[in-house]
Order: C-alpha cells, then sequence, then structure tokens
C-alpha cells in the first residue's frame, strides 16, 4: 500500500510529466551545479536568475528560439567533520591542546537544471556565440575544430559551449573544480541515473527524490526563475 507522501510524489511527477512545457518540448539536458560556499534558498534563486540570463543571452538574445528551463535546489547528505575550536587541559602533559570534536554538518545546497536548448540552435550561430568560441577555441583559430561542427557531433559542441559560458560568466558562486559543472545529454531510450524511468521522465523523477510532500515541492523547485508552468 502507497504511503500518502508516495502518492503525493506520484502525484507531482506526472504533472510535471504531462501537465508542463516540458511535455511539449522534451528536456535534453541535465545540468547539476556546485557551488563555492554553502549558500542560503534565497540566495540560490539570485545565483538562478543569472543562470537564466546567461543562457538566454548568449543563444537566444532575440528571443526567436524554444529554452524551457526547470531548477530543483536539492540538500547535500549531512557529513561528520571535525570540529577543533575547543581547548581542553591535557592532564598528563599539563598543557592545553585542541579538542578533536566530531559534529554533523548540514549538506550545502546543488542545483540540477533540466534544460530545452537544441543543438540547431549552433546551425546558425548569432555574433554572441562566435565570439564566444573565438575564445574558447583560439588555438583552432577561433573556431570550433572541423569536427565539432559535423552535425553528429553539434550535441558535444552545444555541451561544451554550455559548460565555458557558464563558468566564464558566473565565476563568482560557481565552485572551483571540473565537477562542480557536470552537464549531460539526456537520452530517451536510456535510464537515467538509477531512477529505473527513461529519458527526460526519468530526470524529473531524480529531480523530486527528496520531495515528501505537496507542500514540499515549492522548496524544492524554483518557481521563480523556472519557465514551465506549474499553476
Amino acid at each position: 500500500m502507497f504511503t500518502q507522501s508516495k502518492k503525493d510524489l506520484a502525484e507531482i511527477r506526472d504533472f510535471l510529466i504531462t501537465e508542463t512545457d516540458f511535455c511539449e518540448y522534451k528536456p535534453n539536458w541535465f545540468i547539476s551545479i556546485s557551488y563555492l560556499q554553502d549558500y542560503s534558498r534565497d540566495q540560490l534563486l539570485k545565483y538562478h536568475k543569472r543562470l537564466n540570463d546567461v543562457i538566454q543571452d548568449t543563444f537566444d538574445p532575440y528571443e526567436m528560439n524554444v529554452i524551457c528551463k526547470g531548477y530543483f535546489i536539492e540538500k547535500g547528505k549531512k557529513k561528520l567533520i571535525e570540529k577543533r575550536d575547543l581547548k581542553v587541559l591535557n592532564t598528563i602533559s599539563d598543557v592545553y591542546e585542541y579538542d578533536k570534536e566530531m559534529t554533523l554538518k548540514n549538506g550545502s545546497y546543488g542545483t540540477h537544471l533540466v534544460l530545452t536548448l537544441y543543438p540547431s540552435i549552433l546551425d546558425k550561430p548569432n555574433k554572441k556565440i562566435r565570439k564566444l568560441w573565438s575564445t574558447m577555441y583560439w588555438d583552432f583559430g577561433g573556431k570550433p575544430p572541423s569536427y565539432l561542427l559535423e552535425e553528429e557531433n553539434q550535441e558535444l559542441l552545444l555541451a561544451e559551449t554550455l559548460e565555458f559560458v557558464i563558468r566564464d560568466r558566473c565565476p563568482s558562486f560557481i565552485a572551483n573544480g571540473d565537477d562542480a559543472i557536470q552537464i549531460d545529454r539526456i537520452d530517451d531510450r536510456m535510464v537515467f541515473k538509477d531512477t529505473g524511468e527513461k529519458g527526460w521522465k526519468g530526470a524529473l523523477h531524480y529531480c523530486t527524490k527528496q520531495i515528501f510532500c505537496k507542500d514540499q515541492f515549492l522548496e524544492v523547485f524554483d518557481e521563480k526563475n523556472s519557465n514551465i508552468c506549474v499553476a
């Protein structure tokens, strides 16, 4: 028998899959972002707006293409850390030493962005994309290498462009390291991570795994910066 929380989650997932813009414009990218510091949820909403501005300004400055965005906030697992701010007297050596005390620290927030952005947007790259490529591929004469311009490699070119522009224009809050931004293409033929569901439906299952009741949905989902209607 399903618990109420499982019923609520099933309804939320069904709504996202059948009633939002993702139903018509199937998302093809899943982007996970780690942050430089342990920011609050309100701060993350501001950074989501910045990410929106960067993506829109780069790939669709004239608002002629479909770009659907769904932001989901995930709370990281609690970690056991060593706290060393307590000095105690060592009765054997008769000196004060730092006491090694273990404590649980709340996990940091991270973002999952489920995105609809078609590679065909690169068929006729706008001047901002061309300018971006001149920096990305300066050692290739300011243009992507020829193999990336082939049709079968357009998704790779788009992924590289996405990652570069986010890192380049959001350095104040994106974490350092190769894993700070992970961009995965969503393949509707393959099960998404460990959800048991394929493609973009599996991606939405993954993003909602921390939801246990309907009231919690708007804690996880950033309605302010996502442009898929959930009303």
